[in-house]
């Protein structure tokens, strides 16, 4: 995403340990007061919440993509109503090198209810678990739906199908408008489906 930077991060195992390697936001280090160059999130263990505009509206869109919804939270300092988008676990910081940075990305992911407590803050579901999940409910959502929209498209086509003459058969011509006619319908059902998908909560 344009104008929307992450630290550059490796898996390093080391005798029997796994520890997660990333790079440093420029100016970070030389900067006590980190909540000076917070612009998303929460940087001083949810004593305050900030959540600017320009950053907000980055956040929309890595939201948007992830198929994540917005959250309203109460902004400690003064008891206000904020939008954020995503977790306020996630941060979003201004580097020296006046480059937008957004860090602790786990918090866009849910944690996996098989391991609760501190101690397992990094066992998260996988993304592509989550999308096939999603999937899988929009498809049902989507599939619950159509059956009502096929069996009016099936009447119609059955009211409207041309009829072969007692004691003969169907033209060459009526067979070929009749093969026409279901293509169309099977089509008209493909992008209600494709629709109901989009249209699924």
């Amino acid at each position: 995403m344009s104008d929307l930077h992450h630290l550059a991060t490796c898996l390093v195992d080391f005798k029997g340990n796994r520890m997660i390697c990333q790079s440093i936001i420029p100016g970070i280090l030389n900067n006590s007061e980190l909540s000076s160059i917070a612009e998303y999130g929460t940087v001083d263990d949810k004593k305050s919440i900030v959540a600017t505009e320009q950053f907000h509206q980055k956040m929309l869109q890595v939201t948007e993509a992830l198929n994540i919804k917005v959250n309203k939270v109460i902004d400690p300092t003064n008891n206000k109503s904020i939008e954020i988008a995503g977790s306020i676990e996630v941060k979003g910081i201004k580097g020296s090198d006046k480059r937008n940075y957004i860090v602790d990305l786990q918090g866009l992911v849910p944690r996996d209810a098989n391991y609760i407590g501190d101690d397992f803050h990094t066992c998260l579901i996988r993304p592509e678990l989550i999308s096939l999940y999603q999937r899988a409910q929009s498809m049902e959502y989507a599939s619950e739906r159509i059956k009502d929209f096929s069996k009016k498209i099936d009447e119609e086509r059955k009211a409207s199908e041309p009829k072969a003459e007692e004691g003969k058969e169907l033209t060459g011509e009526q067979k070929q408008e009749m093969t026409s006619r279901r293509q169309e319908d099977n089509l008209k059902k493909l992008r209600e489906v494709e629709r109901l998908v989009k249209e699924a909560p």
